[in-house]
């Protein structure tokens, strides 16, 4: 018999960049402690590699994160599909493209749970490879490399895109709008998956 993670072990992570009303995502959020990073208030934008910079912020052993344009309508599920050493990250199952697409990781931006050191035991083992270097930390790198060298399971289940003056995902400004991002996402996980083997084979 399974039982739910306590949800008050968990905090919650969002990073943004500032042109976006967190109330309605903060109003949804069942964890014990919560942190904002806001990049437009730090020296540097390290856009979403803010999550990992913030969880030095945080207090509590498990971490979850979602992006800030979404809101995660699942934590129940994903309190109860929690594993030690296991990233547990959401996806949507009417999008047959991305579902195929990290065919053998996780996303992170829909709502995900993992014990709070398991990213840099993943960059740790990436660094023995690759320099931990300004692209992977500004670009889609650390969320690719992350699950892809972690232990993950996928639950699918459901979100609703935030809405303010219209879908926020679909602001011009969003990472997933700016060009090249399909190929550098295709970089990162060939990339991550190069390691993942090396790592397999004993290197």
């Amino acid at each position: 018999m399974s039982t739910s993670l306590d949800p008050d072990k968990v905090c919650a992570v969002l990073v943004t960049r500032g042109d976006v009303n967190l109330a309605p995502i903060l109003e949804t959020l069942p964890y014990g402690e919560v942190v904002v990073y806001d990049n437009a208030k730090r020296q540097h934008d390290w856009k979403v590699f803010g999550r990992y910079v913030a969880i030095s912020e945080t207090q509590k052993p498990v971490i979850y994160f979602q992006d800030d344009d979404c809101l995660v309508t699942c934590h129940e599920e994903l309190l109860e599909a929690y594993e030690p050493s296991v990233v547990v990250g959401n996806m949507l199952d009417h999008h047959p493209p991305r579902l195929e697409t990290y065919r053998d990781t996780t996303l992170l931006g829909w709502g995900a749970l993992f014990d709070r050191g398991l990213p840099f035991e993943a960059f740790e083992q990436y660094g023995r490879f690759y320099p931990i270097d300004w692209e992977f930390k500004t670009g889609s790198g650390a969320e690719t490399v992350f699950p892809m060298l972690s232990r993950t399971k996928t639950i699918i289940e459901g979100i609703e895109w935030l809405d303010q003056d219209g879908p926020v995902f679909q602001r011009p400004n969003r990472m997933w709008k700016q060009e090249g991002s399909s190929a550098e996402r295709d970089f990162w996980l060939d990339r991550a998956r190069e390691v993942r083997d090396r790592i397999t084979a004993g290197e």
